[in-house]
């Protein structure tokens, strides 16, 4: 059994409280940072599909990866586009051979454009998921 989730890079420029963020990342009920996250600028990553033994390979699976684990690691935060997140993102969405064919992916100059829009602000995915 697979599901597909549409993913979406969204901007926050507002503090977010720790709390929040904690929730946010351990996919609780997070009030304030949906609120926030509902109203951000956002530009659409592309699709994942997982299955119940794995996440198959994509761009947007790479990039959702990314930012969980740079958000969860060490202390629960929004990751900030600076430079270097901004060089691994774009490297993480970099099509590969082994990725799921079947996967469609926003456009890459597009994706560049808004994290250069974005540099300095907080930076979050959200998805939705589709049967």
């Amino acid at each position: 059994m697979s599901w597909t989730s549409g993913c979406w890079l969204v901007a926050i420029r507002d503090e977010v409280p720790a709390d929040e963020i904690r929730r946010w990342w351990n996919a609780k009920e997070t009030p304030l940072l949906d609120d926030l996250v509902m109203r951000a600028p956002r530009i659409w990553l592309g699709q994942m599909t997982n299955a119940i033994e794995e996440a198959l390979p994509s761009p947007t699976g790479r990039v959702h990866a990314l930012l969980f684990l740079r958000g969860t690691l060490h202390e629960y935060v929004v990751p900030v586009l600076d430079e270097e997140l901004i060089t691994e993102i774009l490297a993480a969405f970099q099509p590969r051979d082994d990725d799921n064919p079947k996967d469609r992916y926003g456009a890459l100059a597009e994706v560049t454009a808004f994290l250069t829009e974005h540099r300095g602000v907080g930076v979050l995915t959200d998805e939705d998921c589709m049967p």
